[in-house]
């Protein structure tokens, strides 16, 4: 197999869902520990919104880096990133990003240009026609590079 064929950088995009979970382990033994192997873990937090002022409509606000769901984000992401160096994969980075989980994930794979994307797809609920994977079809639509979308 040439060197070209084989996969040398995964960008994992995790909620910590249980879809996630089996994406991230699918994603752990496909990638072979080697010197250049690279592995990077993304997950997005979403923007709080709130009442602000007047109680006509909420206004975005951005989480304080102390604040709980950060906190806990950061905790989660460092026992995904230890994992996988214990697993031999010493090349490995955890990515917090705030804001849109499809533009915020597709931002980051174009300028890191990973060979694979790697992400869960929840399963659809009631409004079938309108989330069915509505971030993991969205992201696989718009990649500059392969999305692994795991079941």
């Amino acid at each position: 197999m040439d060197s070209k064929d084989k996969i040398s950088s995964i960008l994992l995009a995790t909620d910590f869902s249980p879809e996630a979970e089996r994406a991230y382990r699918f994603a752990k033994n496909i990638l072979v520990p080697h010197d250049d192997a690279r592995f990077y873990i993304i997950t997005v937090v979403k923007p709080v919104y709130a009442p602000m002022g007047d109680l006509t409509g909420a206004t975005e606000v951005l989480l304080d880096e102390n604040s709980d769901i950060i906190k806990e984000t950061k905790e989660r992401i460092k026992k995904l990133v230890d994992e996988v160096k214990k697993a031999g994969i010493t090349n490995c980075e955890g990515i917090i990003k705030y804001g849109d989980p499809v533009s915020s994930i597709l931002e980051v794979a174009e300028k890191l240009m990973p060979d694979m994307i790697v992400m869960g797809n929840r399963k659809p609920g009631f409004k079938k026609g309108i989330l069915f994977g509505s971030v993991s079809q969205r992201v696989s639509a718009n990649s500059p590079v392969s999305v692994l979308i795991v079941r």
